[in-house]
């Protein structure tokens, strides 16, 4: 890496985090940036009658957390569109 990659290069920092109950699971993503944070939210719930298969609980729920973070940051761009624009924002994803 040169310098002017090194200039460039910008971190953000996720994290997930999984928490399992008997028949819910509950995800939380969460994104640092700039010295900002957003925090999505998922619940993935297994209907009693399905297989007591964990993993596909953890992966619903996540992908949901996920999506409300994605959700949430494409919000926030918006907002930081319209602060410096002065004009309605609509970004479709």
């Amino acid at each position: 890496m040169n310098k002017d990659d090194s200039q460039r290069q910008k971190k953000w920092t996720f994290e997930v985090a999984v928490d399992q109950h008997p028949n819910d699971t509950r995800a939380k993503a969460t994104v640092h940036w700039r010295g900002r944070e957003l925090t999505g939210t998922g619940l993935a719930h297994r209907n009693p009658a399905d297989r007591d298969v964990p993993a596909i609980g953890d992966q619903l729920a996540v992908a949901r957390a996920l999506t409300d973070l994605a959700d949430q940051l494409f919000a926030a761009t918006a907002s930081d569109i319209n602060d410096i624009t002065h004009e309605p924002v609509v970004i479709f994803h």
